[in-house]
């Protein structure tokens, strides 16, 4: 490719790669590896039917684009914007800036609150005192049984 290369940049960071994406035609040309993982979480691709599916949350954007140049080839303005990103293009610097929505807070439970008391005054406790142990039977007592020995005679 004799086009010029572009810079990318996700979310404040550059996106760096062995080959670099290109300006092809007004479209932003890149290799599908790292560019589409900077943008999906989840990466499908079809040599068969020359499709490629980018998958982050709910949203998933299907292409069209046959490999190219020993690898395949995405349109990055396209991917981000069917995934709900921010494009803008800046020519001056050739910089392709995209920005990723904001992932949804967790919901989380409510902080632990300590105990407070009710208004007014508070309960008294009276500890009542342990009853006295009786003594119980543990078992049924039995004869001693001494060994019966037999010495000479008959």
């Amino acid at each position: 490719m004799t086009e010029p290369a572009v810079t990318v940049v996700v979310d404040g960071r550059i996106v760096a790669a062995a080959q670099p994406a290109r300006l092809v035609a007004g479209t932003v040309l890149a290799p599908l590896v790292p560019f589409a993982w900077a943008l999906a979480q989840r990466i499908s691709v079809d040599p068969e039917a020359g499709s490629i599916t980018i998958a982050r949350g709910s949203a998933s954007l299907t292409m069209d684009f046959p490999p190219a140049d020993g690898g395949a080839l995405i349109p990055l303005g396209t991917a981000a914007r069917g995934l709900g990103d921010s494009v803008r293009y800046d020519a001056a610097s050739r910089t392709l800036f995209i920005a990723t929505p904001a992932p949804r807070p967790l919901a989380t439970l409510t902080p632990f609150a300590g105990y407070v008391p009710p208004p007014g005054p508070l309960p008294t406790f009276t500890p009542t005192p342990v009853p006295t142990p009786r003594p119980t039977v543990t078992g049924i007592p039995q004869p001693r049984r001494t060994p019966i020995v037999l010495t000479g005679g008959t």
